[in-house]
């Protein structure tokens, strides 16, 4: 029985060639989406989880982040049971060397001795309760041990670091993966070089300065977030920054949350939870319209294949063997489909992982189980499938099928609603494709308050003493403008100052230590407050004037217990994304001893990568080889919102899928219609219709289910994109004809496919119509 029904699959493949390549490749390109966002979903979600210990080990946040001081950790542990182990966390860079050679960037954590005992990355070489025990001891990735040492072994050996620093390479791990909220690093150091790298003996214990994450592990079978309101009640006392109101929330953050955390985090790696939700839904959106592309394909086959099911019939075939047969060809067709759909996954696998900026790899992810399951996925998908055509098929007379019943009683009224609701989802996509895309492109071009045109910054390289030396140099290249150093810039947001004011309100600042020529290169603005100059002077932001209640151009303010003339009073520039408003900031004058962070250069000029190549030559004369990493600050900025761009791309390929599919569907359903109201064509058109009448009737019986899908889905996409926008501070307006033409786009699209179908109908000769029926 299965060879013979399977020889009519191939058969029934053959004859009806169209509509099969229509059917497979609808099916293989959906199933494609399907398996790389399966994959890349299941990772996402799975990020963390190989952690023995992940039920166990928690990251402190307040409501806004995670930012905690050195001594923390020691003090909580000391005071609850429950707390078994604790990690501080820090990410720096650093240059490294080894014997004088080459130079290298080192980009490393600062941890406990603990983490290891915490996190359970793999340790290739070295005892992991003991690596980390010596303040000058270093943990190198297996990469960067391989770069740096080649095929001696590291263990033993020493590495100087930025030439002040000296450590020994007391173990080697594997490199830290995509499967993990912490970033790719060069290798891992004692937390408490932090007051050799800060060159300050009080850091490790000093609560005032919150810059680090902090992880808790709890011991087992006990209930550590159960402690958050003793905690929070008992750092309200003695812990400034509840007591004086900058935090209000303590809470425990399980490990494997972190990855979608929305708190900030110094050095951690995060993704969007409800973006991947997104694609979640997305994938079971594209699998649902695969579905229904299917049936009502099948079903405009079904008038084809009626009299083959009632000869069937006639000599003895029962009703469950047709429902067999249709339900089998449905299963080998989804099967074949799946097996086009792997190839072009991986065909796809390079271009998706570039889109999302993932590590997507179908080989790797596919062994028994995930293959059992994605076989057990497809099988039901095929009898779902198939159900509907096989029992349409099924369950009509024999005898009615041969005289043409069949075609003249199916009005397929489900197969268009089956068709409202494709072009529904497709209409709700592309109207979301358009928003996310004019949010992406409105946050790109917003007005920073600063410019960002030809400026180019790199990590400063060299010590205090040479920095007028080398800025000198620099401004000798051709097309070097301006030259700033700058402790903290628009970029990368300054530090955090958090204080109260004379009335008690509390303010937290972002302080920028720069040099003069900071205000020229990115043109930002002020007005002098008429207060004398002198090196404790600040700028102060129109915000902060505000939050502080400040007259227009106040001489002085209170930080502290001290009180500071204002110079300035300088227009609002953004120093975060726009995720964030921007907030209070000071502008202080960089002390001539003051190490700057970061050096900007503005440049001009039609040849950037040659000034920006001399930049470098100059750089390694200063630095004895420690290279640099030049880029533009435009750049940088194109960053903050390349998430959304790479989510517009992938949601329009979404949207692009769903009308391909939707246009299959109404094709397919059209080709039914059409065929099974060819007798009436003919006898119009005997009776004087034209062919414009003859294609208006055919076309208004499925336009207008089109209609009630865009009526449908713009309120649809109009309510989530306002969900979504509501996100931003920023964003940009809802434009209502965004809406319409992304119904009126789905709406051509639908009636040049079926107006195709009825030209052909309606130019046909009525004769060999009405001889055929």
């Amino acid at each position: 029985m299965f060879i013979k029904n399977f020889k009519i699959f191939i058969k029934q493949l053959m004859r009806n060639r169209a509509f099969s390549f229509i059917t497979i490749a609808g099916f293989s390109f959906a199933l494609m989406f399907v398996i790389l966002l399966s994959v890349y979903v299941t990772q996402e979600f799975s990020v963390d989880s190989f952690h023995e210990n992940k039920d166990r080990i928690y990251r402190l946040v307040t409501e806004n982040s995670s930012s905690f001081p050195p001594p923390m950790g020691e003090d909580l542990m000391g005071k609850y049971p429950e707390i078994e182990n604790y990690t501080r966390f820090y990410r720096w860079r650093g240059t490294t060397s080894r014997d004088n050679s080459q130079k290298h960037t080192l980009d490393f954590f600062l941890v406990d001795s603990s983490f290891f005992n915490i996190f359970s990355f793999k340790v290739i070489e070295g005892n992991p309760k003991e690596m980390l025990l010596s303040k000058n001891s270093i943990v190198l990735v297996e990469s960067y041990a391989r770069m740096l040492f080649g095929n001696e072994n590291p263990i033993g050996q020493e590495i100087s670091v930025d030439d002040r620093l000296s450590f020994v390479v007391t173990g080697i791990v594997e490199d830290f993966g995509p499967n993990t909220h912490f970033p790719e690093t060069s290798g891992l150091v004692n937390f408490s070089v932090l007051e050799d790298i800060w060159m300050s003996k009080t850091i490790l214990t000093d609560y005032g300065n919150c810059s680090f994450v902090l992880y808790l592990m709890a011991r087992p079978n006990t209930d550590l977030p159960s402690k958050a309101t003793e905690i929070l009640a008992g750092f309200k006392e003695d812990f400034w920054l509840y007591s004086q109101g900058f935090a209000k929330e303590l809470i425990f953050e399980p490990l494997q949350e972190v990855y979608f955390s929305k708190k900030d985090g110094q050095g951690v790696k995060n993704n969007s939870k409800t973006i991947v939700t997104m694609f979640s839904s997305i994938v079971v959106l594209i699998l649902l319209l695969a579905i229904i592309n299917y049936v009502n394909l099948s079903l405009a086959q079904s008038s084809f294949r009626s009299r083959e099911v009632s000869i069937k019939k006639l000599f003895g075939s029962s009703r469950s063997n047709v429902f067999f047969q249709f339900v089998l060809e449905s299963v080998m067709l989804c099967l074949l489909s799946f097996n086009f759909a792997l190839v072009l996954a991986k065909l796809a696998e390079s271009t998706f992982n570039n889109l999302l900026s993932s590590n997507v790899n179908i080989g790797q992810s596919f062994n028994w189980t995930t293959s059992l399951i994605y076989i057990a996925g497809i099988v039901i998908v095929g009898v779902v499938s198939g159900s509907i055509p096989a029992i349409t098929l099924s369950r009509f007379s024999a005898v009615e099928a041969l005289k043409g019943a069949f075609r003249r009683k199916s009005k397929g009224t489900i197969s268009k609603l089956l068709i409202a609701f494709q072009y529904t989802a497709a209409i709700a996509l592309i109207a979301c494709t358009w928003i996310i895309s004019n949010q992406t492109s409105y946050l790109r071009n917003f007005d920073l308050g600063f410019k960002r045109d030809n400026i180019v910054y790199f990590g400063n390289p060299i010590s205090t003493g040479e920095k007028e030396a080398f800025k000198n140099e620099l401004k000798r290249i051709a097309g070097v403008v301006e030259v700033a150093y700058t402790a903290g810039s628009p970029l990368d947001g300054g530090n955090n100052n958090s204080i109260s004011s004379d009335d008690g309100q509390k303010v937290s600042f972002q302080v920028f230590k720069v040099d003069s020529a900071f205000f020229n290169i990115f043109g930002i603005t002020g007005t002098p407050t008429g207060a004398a100059y002198s090196p404790r002077s600040y700028w102060i932001n129109q915000t902060a004037i505000r939050e502080l209640n400040l007259e227009p151009l106040p001489v002085e303010f209170s930080l502290g217990r001290s009180k500071f003339p204002i110079y300035g009073v300088i227009n609002d520039f953004h120093f975060r994304s726009l995720y964030q408003p921007i907030g209070p900031a000071l502008v202080q004058i960089l002390p001539e001893k003051g190490y700057p962070w970061t050096v900007f250069v503005k440049i001009e000029g039609s040849d950037p990568a040659s000034i920006i190549q001399s930049i470098k030559n100059v750089s390694d004369k200063f630095t004895e080889g420690i290279p640099i990493e030049p880029k533009l600050v435009d750049d940088a900025i194109a960053k903050w919102y390349e998430r959304e761009e790479k989510n517009a791309k992938v949601i329009a390929y979404f949207s692009l899928l769903a009308i391909v599919i939707s246009v299959m569907g109404i094709f397919g359903m059209a080709a039914f219609y059409i065929t099974q109201r060819i007798k009436e064509i003919g006898i119009r058109k005997v009776n004087g219709a034209t062919d414009l009448q003859i294609m208006g009737m055919l076309n208004k019986g499925f336009i207008k289910w089109v209609v009630v899908a865009m009526i449908v889905a713009i309120p649809v996409a109009y309510f989530v994109m306002e969900r979504w926008l509501q996100s931003f501070p920023y964003r940009t307006p809802m434009h209502w004809w965004v809406f319409l033409l992304s119904g009126l786009v789905a709406v051509l699209v639908a009636l040049v496919t079926v107006s195709w179908l009825s030209y052909r109908a309606s130019t046909s000769n009525p004769v060999k119509a009405l001889q055929y029926e």
